[in-house]
Parts: C-alpha cells; sequence; structure tokens
C-alpha cells in the first residue's frame, strides 16, 4: 500500500527536527516532542512513556492538550495499556475507538478529566533499544489514517535520537557533578587537616603553659588557635560565597580610600618584614557605586597575594585609574614576585588551586573573581616569570538599575 506524503509534511518533518534537536535537558526534549507532535498530527493531544530502566515500568511523564496538560507522571505496569503493547511488541498500533478496546488503560483519563476516543501509538526506537512510545490522541478532522501512522514514525524517530542525546548528555553532567563533589570535599578535607593541626599545635602549647604556669607558653599556643579559627571563619565565609548567587549592595563608595586603607592592612601583614606596599591614586577617581564590604574583600584578596608573593625588599604596588572611554574604573594591584607560568596563570581561578601550599585554601581568587563579576566587571591576570605579576579589577562606574528613575531624585 502506497503512501503519499506532501511537501508540507516534509517541511513539518525538517522543521521537527529542527525544533527537537535544539534542547540538551530531557525535560525540553519531552516537551518539545509532545508540542510538535501534537502539532503536526492535527490532534487534540500527546503523551509520550519512557521505560525506566530500574524497573521496567511505563513512565506517563506529560500530556500535552487542554486538559491533559494537568496530567503529570504515572507509573503504569510493563505491558499495560495499548501503550505497553507497542512497547512490547516494537510494533505501531492505530485505535480509533479505544471503548471497545480492551488493552485500553483509563487512568490518565480519570485523573485528567479528559476524554481519550482514538489513539496511534508509536514506539520510541533507536538503533540499540526501545526508549518508550508516543502517543496521539484524538485526531481533530477524523480517524487516524496510514498515512497518519508514517509521519508520526518519523517524528517518533527524530524525538527517540534527540532523547537518547538527553539522556547521555544528562548523564555526563551527573559524571561531571559527582567528579566535581569528589574534588571538592577532596580539597576541604586538605584545608581543615592543616587547620585543625595548627589548632591542636596551639591547644598543645596552651596545654602545657598551663601544667607549667608560664603564660608566655599559653599566649603562643593561643595566637595560633585564633590565627586557625580566622582562618576557618574565612574558608567558610569564601565557601558560602561561591556556592549561591548575591546581588551587590551598592553604594557611593570613595575607592582611592578604600585601596589606601586595604594597602596599609597589607603593609601591616605578619610575617612579611621588607615587604613595602605602594598607593598611586588617580585624584581624578570619581565616587563609584560598588557594593563595599564585597568589594574590600576582593582587594584585600589581592594585596595579601600581592605581599606574599613577594620576598624581602620585594613591593606591592596598588594604583587606580579613572573611567577610560569604556566607561570602567582600574585597580592594578602588582608585585614584584617571582612571577607565574602560562600554566600556572590558567588555574588561577580553580577552586582549591594554590600557588600557597598550606598557608592558602585555594578559594579566595575564585572568590574575588566571582565578586567582580557580580557587580558586572571583569578581573584580568598578567604574569611573567621572574618579573611579578599584575591583577587589573575593572569596575563600572555606575549600575543603572540602582539609580532612580526620576533624574531629580539625588
Amino acid at each position: 500500500m502506497s503512501v503519499a506524503v506532501h511537501a508540507e509534511e516534509v517541511r513539518a518533518l525538517i522543521d521537527i527536527a529542527q525544533t527537537i534537536n535544539a534542547h540538551l535537558s530531557i525535560d525540553a526534549v519531552l516537551e518539545s516532542v509532545m508540542s510538535v507532535a501534537k502539532d503536526v498530527m492535527a490532534a487534540e493531544a500527546s503523551s509520550l512513556f519512557t521505560i525506566d530502566d530500574d524497573t521496567g515500568e511505563l513512565l506517563f511523564h506529560i500530556a500535552q492538550g487542554a486538559k491533559a496538560e494537568r496530567v503529570k507522571t504515572i507509573r503504569m505496569e510493563a505491558g499495560q495499556g495499548i501503550v505497553g503493547h507497542v512497547v512490547d511488541s516494537g510494533e505501531p498500533l492505530i485505535v480509533n475507538d479505544v471503548a471497545n478496546d480492551s488493552r485500553w488503560y483509563s487512568k490518565p483519563d480519570e485523573e485528567s478529566g479528559f476524554q481519550t476516543k482514538s489513539i496511534l501509538c508509536v514506539p520510541l526506537r533507536t538503533r540499540e533499544r526501545i526508549l518508550g512510545a508516543v502517543e496521539i490522541l484524538n485526531k481533530i478532522d477524523g480517524p487516524f489514517t496510514r498515512n497518519d501512522l508514517v509521519l508520526c514514525q518519523a517524528v517518533a524517530g527524530q524525538a527517540a535520537v534527540a532523547i537518547e542525546n538527553a539522556m547521555l548528555h544528562e548523564q555526563m553532567l551527573e559524571k561531571e557533578r559527582l567528579a566535581a563533589i569528589g574534588e571538592t570535599v577532596a580539597g576541604l578535607s586538605h584545608c581543615i587537616k592543616n587547620i585543625l593541626q595548627g589548632v591542636k599545635t596551639g591547644s598543645y602549647l596552651v596545654n602545657m603553659g598551663m601544667e607549667k604556669g608560664d603564660m608566655e607558653y599559653v599566649g603562643k599556643g593561643w595566637k595560633v588557635v585564633s590565627k586557625k579559627n580566622d582562618f576557618m571563619e574565612e574558608l567558610v565565609w569564601d565557601l558560602l560565597t561561591l556556592s549561591k548567587p548575591r546581588e551587590p549592595l551598592y553604594e557611593k563608595t570613595d575607592l582611592n580610600a578604600l585601596c589606601e586603607e586595604i594597602c596599609e592592612i597589607g603593609a601591616e601583614r605578619e610575617g612579611e618584614p621588607g615587604v613595602t606596599v605602594d598607593f598611586k591614586p588617580d585624584p581624578g577617581m570619581p565616587v563609584v557605586e560598588v557594593d563595599g564590604k564585597g568589594m574590600r574583600r576582593c582587594l584585600l584578596n589581592l594585596v595579601t597575594n600581592a605581599v606574599d608573593a613577594c620576598t624581602k625588599g620585594g613591593k606591592a604596588t596598588v594604583e587606580t585609574y579613572a573611567p577610560g572611554d569604556d566607561g570602567m574604573v582600574r585597580v592594578v594591584i602588582r608585585d614584584t614576585g617571582c612571577g607565574m607560568s602560562d600554566e600556572t596563570v590558567a588555574k588561577l581561578f580553580t577552586v582549591f588551586f594554590s600557588t600557597k601550599g598550606s598557608k592558602g585554601t585555594g578559594l579566595g581568587l575564585p572568590v574575588t573573581k566571582k565578586i567582580v563579576e557580580e557587580h558586572g566587571g571583569q578581573l584580568e591576570v598578567a604574569s611573567e616569570k621572574g618579573k611579578g605579576t599584575a591583577f587589573t579589577v575593572l569596575l563600572p562606574l555606575v549600575h543603572e538599575e540602582w539609580q532612580h528613575p526620576d533624574p531629580s531624585c539625588p
């Protein structure tokens, strides 16, 4: 029996292929399959079933159409209903009068209030296996025909490939997610182990001092414990910052004054004798709109990193620049340290990667970059082995969404 394929159906199939394959999310693919199947088949609704690989049950995911769209996921036993027959046999089926078919499974209709009169059901088949089936319900202009079946098979073929690709993509994302969790746990374990070792050492000195009545030992031990407590607090705040998006709380800020304060803190950094911190402000720097707390944290991270990178006699320099033609203000933090290779620079913003060994958490730069980007800015780095490193923070001068809608407002 020959089947006529009309030009509009060919065009529809091309559109279907482009629409269905435009998604990688399994939910988006299923939605797309249902939508295009219902439209191209001129039916009241369409639904889709996939096979649960663990139980073998059929999962009725979704129904498109007026009342049927209320149906969510329903589990059906393997072989149950018309769709179960199609999945088991691998053969398509047309039933133009479901009321008189003993295979008809009415539960979806009972839950949705939709009335199924006729069904065209086609298996979702790849080269390797059957993934499930697609149903077209209640053709609007008459009973389903052989021509409808051929067209639906073409749709199902495209859908099966797209669904399989989406499933593979989600499996890949899950593997990447688990790998990321593993890396996070390993990185955290390393940081916490170093902190606890310091606390243990400090506690030992405190206990020894208490036993001997020597307050000098107690003071030294408590200083170590206190420092490790600060380190742990910093770790927790960095993890919180990285774990969720945050809208900056903008306020008008004197960026030069903020940078000067950070330079003073960096110059007094303990354990770095002989390292100077110079500040070169741009006198033309206007007031900028930034999250003061977040930007203070960013600049402190960068300046302390610059100081840490220098050996005795080294120098860290902080320079500010008023907006150029691009409307961005700049803060440049330079150091005369040992510099970094291109390979190291490429890893700088990787979580838990640190060039400081046990002295760093590997979170400072990722946090800094995240905060700068939340401001709509950029963080750039340039380094040369043996000569030093420069970080440049670029920030918008004004954030339009924060300004008063009325220009006359102060």
